[in-house]
């Protein structure tokens, strides 16, 4: 059938020159280049897909289906946190399976890489998940062991290429150090480190923190450049967990993601999950004066009030379940301005300055997901802001210089 135009209009986003509007090419993943171009090359090798639900071709073919319909039958399919379907919710470990008859490992239970047994008869892995540019979202640490699996195996691992949702070129946050070094944080990057997952694997390789002699190939998107959030690509949105339902709130979590280690609900048990964030003791104005009604980071900021409940799984339990939480509602309206991280070391020295009494760090928990003890060092008064911040900045800039070669776009 054949498109309209208000349709043409809404699929691709437009680039304007000299008064007249041309569709902007649309984004082409690694995996549709990889089906199209790469996959022939492996004909009549095993392979083990690292894959879940966002593993799809803008058509809306899944690449398992993609594969199959080329003649491939993998020989194993491993899956990340949150399971094949992504909905299993944070931190709740899954169990091995079958998909179609094809052996399902998990990368989030009792092992997250894959086991020598696992992938013995497999002749390449290939990885294609949608990542959203957070240092503790776990799916690139689920990379990192999936390609020291490949190497230390002997066999070649393929990086499928995707957008980073949040843009490549905002880079914050510290190095992480190797004494916090974790699953929610495997890698020496800033938080919000501005690189495509195949820009990060390249790094991996380059810096030796995988072995250098691991066959690795990035199958590179073409159209994407790092200037582009979410909304640029003309993509269609998979949420890749159930707590980021949004590019917006991808682009809010390498920030927000900090409050419930100091003792403050991200909106999480409710329908906007990072975009919000209470506690029954906060007064959400004072905040919001505080914080200069959020305009210096793009941000509208405005009084609310939610009730937490578990979601998705009974087994976890929110902060402040079922209380009631006067807080803040988060609206991006310029999110090249929103330095996500800053703007939440801002909201948590507010916090600090109007409830000295109330923010008590989870320690070993804020020590992990901000890589450093600059912050908790911050909270106890053994440092100041302004010698967190120096530190960090200059940490920004020798990472922005040391990612340089690995760039693709």
């Amino acid at each position: 059938m054949k498109k309209s135009p208000a349709l043409f209009l809404i699929i691709f986003p437009m680039i304007f020159s000299a008064g007249k509007v041309f569709p902007k090419s649309p984004v082409i993943l690694g995996n549709e280049r990889f089906v199209a171009d790469y996959a022939s090359r492996l004909k009549g090798k095993k392979l083990g897909l690292v894959i879940n639900h966002t593993s799809v071709l803008p058509s809306g073919i899944s690449l398992l289906q993609a594969l199959e319909e080329k003649g491939f039958i993998p020989a194993a399919i491993f899956a990340p946190e949150h399971g094949l379907s992504g909905q299993a919710a944070a931190g709740i470990h899954q169990s091995d399976g079958r998909m179609k008859d094809i052996p399902l490992y998990s990368l989030y239970g009792q092992r997250k890489k894959p086991a020598p047994e696992q992938i013995s008869r497999i002749n390449a892995l290939v990885y294609d998940i949608q990542d959203i540019g957070a240092r503790f979202y776990t799916y690139i640490s689920t990379m990192k062991y999936v390609i020291e699996a490949g190497a230390e195996a002997g066999i070649p691992v393929y990086i499928l290429d995707r957008p980073n949702p949040v843009g490549g070129n905002i880079i914050e946050g510290p190095l992480l150090r190797k004494e916090h070094e974790s699953f929610i944080g495997s890698v020496p990057i800033p938080v919000r480190y501005g690189l495509t997952c195949g820009e990060l694997a390249l790094m991996m390789k380059g810096e030796g923190w995988v072995s250098q002699n691991v066959d690795l190939h990035v199958i590179p998107m073409k159209n994407w450049k790092r200037s582009e959030f979410w909304e640029d690509t003309g993509l269609e949105w998979i949420p890749p967990s159930p707590n980021i339902p949004t590019p917006e709130t991808a682009i809010i979590y390498p920030g927000t993601g900090l409050l419930e280690a100091v003792g403050v609900n991200a909106g999480i048990g409710t329908i906007l999950p990072f975009l919000q964030f209470g506690a029954p003791w906060i007064e959400p104005q004072k905040i919001i004066t505080s914080l200069s009604e959020g305009e210096e980071f793009g941000l509208r900021l405005s009084p609310t009030k939610f009730y937490p409940i578990p979601r998705k799984s009974k087994t976890m339990h929110p902060l402040y379940e079922y209380q009631v939480c006067p807080g803040v509602h988060i609206e991006i309206l310029h999110k090249e301005k929103l330095h996500s991280f800053r703007f939440t070391l801002f909201l948590i020295e507010a916090l600090k300055v109007l409830y000295p009494g109330r923010i008590s760090p989870d320690v070993d928990r804020l020590n992990l997901i901000f890589g450093t003890k600059f912050l908790v060092n911050y909270l106890q008064g053994k440092i100041s802001r302004g010698q967190a911040m120096l530190e960090m900045e200059e940490e920004e800039r020798l990472f922005r210089r040391k990612r340089a070669p690995y760039l693709l776009y």
